[in-house]
């Protein structure tokens, strides 16, 4: 995206300590708007949180509340990953980078993108948010308020714009929001996985093989005191193909990976006529002997 996006990212900045286990702000940014204005808040850290999953509601000073998502004023709801060499991505308190995999997945940030009733009324309110998923990372109960003062004026909804060859555009947040996928896991147990080998079917009579791709989220977590564990524990190569009916997923961990931080992604686009109906064909997962053990992965949908 382009740079207008500097606006919506810095919010950022407010939680940046937190970022790897998703924070949850206690105000909005900007902190002061205008009816009809749009502002951005951090509400947590879900991978399964998404527009049509979260509950939003905005109250002004006269007690007087807007559903949000009813009124057609919720934008987006999309998640962050810090800069790959970011400081805290490696060297964080081990709490912070191992948090977020105890609630199944990697470190994220999840924001929420909306516009504010023109009808609110000037002086202190606040959004009530519920992200009615269960993996939230922040450690934050819903729903929670955030609040946001309302200064008189007219706002705008702002249209983030981009330059571009053809001219000003306005920003596409359907580009940041998650694809539909199916997420495969590896479970929580304790032996050590070294590699595995997985095919997985799909109807490729609803989506064109070449439409598909394989996200690997990546794990920088090491043990709880330096010298229990290095980041070498967590390092995984994952190769994958299609050949048209079915896709082939190889990964090696050369040092072993715990499972918990073993799991990938199988992407498609969306607006399918059906489901796609992945299901994991075989699966052969082995130790860092060589040899197979126990560990069944699963596979879930989230269209």
């Amino acid at each position: 995206m382009k740079n207008n996006y500097i606006k919506l990212l810095s919010v950022l900045v407010l939680c940046a300590w937190a970022l790897l286990s998703g924070c949850t702000s206690v105000n909005t940014f900007p902190s002061v708007a205008r009816p009809g204005d749009t502002v951005s808040l951090m509400i947590g850290g879900s991978e399964k949180a998404n527009k049509n999953s979260v509950s939003a509601t905005f109250t002004d000073a006269t007690g007087r509340s807007w559903d949000l998502k009813a009124q057609g004023l919720v934008r987006s709801v999309f998640n962050l990953r810090t800069d790959g060499r970011a400081n805290g991505a490696h060297y964080s308190p081990y709490l912070d980078s191992y948090i977020s995999w105890v609630f199944g997945h990697e470190p994220l940030q999840t924001v929420l993108v909306t516009d504010l009733p023109s009808a609110a009324a000037p002086g202190q309110g606040y959004l009530t948010i519920s992200l009615n998923a269960g993996d939230n990372s922040s450690g934050v109960g819903s729903p929670f308020n955030v609040q946001l003062e309302i200064i008189p004026g007219s706002g705008v909804a702002e249209q983030f714009l981009n330059k571009r060859s053809s001219g000003n555009v306005p920003a596409d947040f359907s580009r940041l929001e998650t694809a539909p996928n199916a997420k495969v896991t590896f479970g929580t147990g304790t032996t050590f996985i070294g590699a595995a080998s997985l095919v997985i079917d799909f109807d490729e009579t609803v989506v064109n093989p070449n439409d598909l791709n394989i996200y690997v989220p990546e794990s920088t977590v090491r043990g709880s005191v330096a010298s229990t564990g290095s980041f070498g524990k967590t390092q995984r190569m994952a190769y994958w193909h299609q050949d048209g009916t079915k896709l082939y997923i190889d990964i090696i961990a050369p040092q072993g990976i715990n499972p918990r931080y073993l799991q990938f992604f199988v992407l498609h686009p969306s607006g399918l006529t059906g489901s796609p109906a992945f299901s994991i064909l075989s699966a052969q997962v082995y130790g860092i002997d060589g040899n197979a053990i126990a560990v069944t992965p699963t596979l879930s949908y989230a269209p």
